[in-house]
């Protein structure tokens, strides 16, 4: 629903200079964004067909129906606007573009386009990367465009939320490159690119895509970026900081707080408290060993409500939940489950209530039921996969569930039932086009 935004009353006195100060007190010249002048903020909506849409204008809001093909903010702006997708609609991804600017009279100009959600795989062992568009069943179809050739061999993928940029790491060299997504989900590689210190196996975006963070899986540190309005990455005046040895996956609490990583070859977990700036620097605690519990710690996310850390160690098949201490972010450890031979990769379900494990060594998924920060599998505790499942994502809607098989060139495809048990779809799996396809995101 719509926020009501409060406005200043209008000043009574007639004398220009004395209007123009309350104004300016009140918020005036609309700066941030926020409603405070005359002047009517819309634009136009194609392909929205479900509902859940929600627009931002600094502290205005507007939901936005199915089906819409026009919008007008109810409440009116000063010389600023910034419109962005505040929560994205089921099953969809939006993008705006056109979004913001100095007005100087009524904007109409604000274009919001919605697609199907996108899938896109890195094809390690082809330098290429696969993009599929989800089907209303789930099932996926390569877009006209169904490989991105790249000049290395691509490791991970981030992607911001609207699905409008995305960043790629590779395992043989230190460049990361910035990719543009346009409003139908095509991937393109953008001239701008970072460099990170080592090849590595893992990026993090920050919650508000800010900043982006590299492991140096060769070089027992992580880099740190701040990320422009075109996706250009800028190092940080501390360009790195140091990790535990091999870090290989890493995870960023939902506010921004806190940072881990897990770090393959000392069995440790790092522990970071992210700054202002979006500079990483260690609790006074800076690692957490998990070797009472067993070794190679590969695969790591945070709960949706940041109370918990998984941690999948690939050396012992299990899964370890770790409670976060919310004033301090340190971890303690909380409880473990089993899992198939191999565990490489975690996903938890957007309201943090199932957990899914790509067991590489079984060619299978471990699910699970999430409370209490616990995990508990579920009646069917796995699924087949594909040959060495390596990669794993689940849709924002938890409709679809993807798992990248390095060992056979496929994705697995799945539906997310009521209660979160995993079924295979018709086919049970599609080619990537390459080879050894590893990180996988769906957007």
């Amino acid at each position: 629903m719509p926020k009501t935004t409060t406005h200043c009353p209008r000043p009574r006195l007639l004398i220009s200079l004395i209007a123009a100060a309350i104004l300016t007190a009140c918020g005036g010249g609309g700066g941030d964004g926020s409603s405070t002048g005359s002047n009517t903020l819309g634009g136009a909506v194609s392909g929205l067909s479900t509902d859940g849409l929600v627009l931002a204008n600094g502290s205005d809001t507007l939901a936005v129906a199915s089906g819409a093909t026009r919008f007008t903010f109810d409440e009116t702006i000063g010389t600023h606007y910034d419109v962005t997708v505040q929560t994205q609609p089921s099953g969809q991804t939006c993008q705006v573009s056109h979004g913001s600017g100095s007005a100087s009279g009524n904007v109409s100009s604000v274009a919001v386009t919605c697609r199907s959600y996108r899938v896109y795989v890195a094809n390690t062992n082809s330098n290429t990367l696969a993009q599929f568009s989800v089907g209303g069943t789930g099932v996926l179809s390569a877009l006209g465009t169904p490989t991105v050739a790249v000049s290395y061999m691509p490791s991970a993928l981030a992607i911001n939320g609207d699905g409008s940029q995305a960043w790629l790491s590779y395992r043989d060299d230190e460049t990361l490159s910035v990719l543009d997504i346009d409003s139908n989900g095509a991937l393109s590689l953008s001239s701008l690119s970072g460099r990170a210190t080592t090849f590595g196996y893992a990026l993090s975006l920050s919650p508000d895509a800010s900043h982006l963070y590299a492991v140096n899986y060769g070089g027992a540190s992580v880099s740190q970026f701040s990320v422009g309005s075109s996706g250009q990455l800028t190092a940080l005046s501390t360009a790195t900081v140091a990790s535990g040895l091999a870090p290989y996956a890493m995870a960023i609490t939902p506010d921004g707080a806190y940072a881990y990583v897990a770090n393959a070859s000392d069995d440790t977990l790092s522990q970071y408290a992210v700054g202002s700036s979006g500079s990483l620097t260690a609790l006074s605690k800076a690692t957490v060993s998990v070797s009472s519990y067993g070794s190679k710690p590969q695969g790591l996310t945070v709960a949706p409500g940041g109370g918990h850390l998984y941690v999948t160690l690939a050396g012992s098949a299990k899964v370890l939940s770790y409670a976060i201490n919310p004033s301090t972010g340190a971890l303690s450890y909380s409880s473990s489950q089993s899992t198939g031979t191999t565990p490489r990769a975690i996903a938890l379900s957007s309201d943090g209530t199932r957990a899914y494990v790509a067991n590489a060594g079984s060619a299978t998924v471990s699910q699970y039921l999430v409370s209490g920060g616990s995990l508990t599998p579920m009646a069917t505790r796995t699924v087949a996969t594909g040959t060495t499942p390596s990669g794993i994502a689940i849709t924002p809607d938890n409709a679809r569930l993807y798992v990248s098989n390095a060992g056979d060139g496929t994705l697995s495809q799945f539906a997310v039932g009521s209660g979160g048990a995993l079924s295979a779809l018709s086919p049970a799996t599609v080619s990537t086009g390459g080879l050894a396809p590893v990180s996988v995101v769906a957007r």
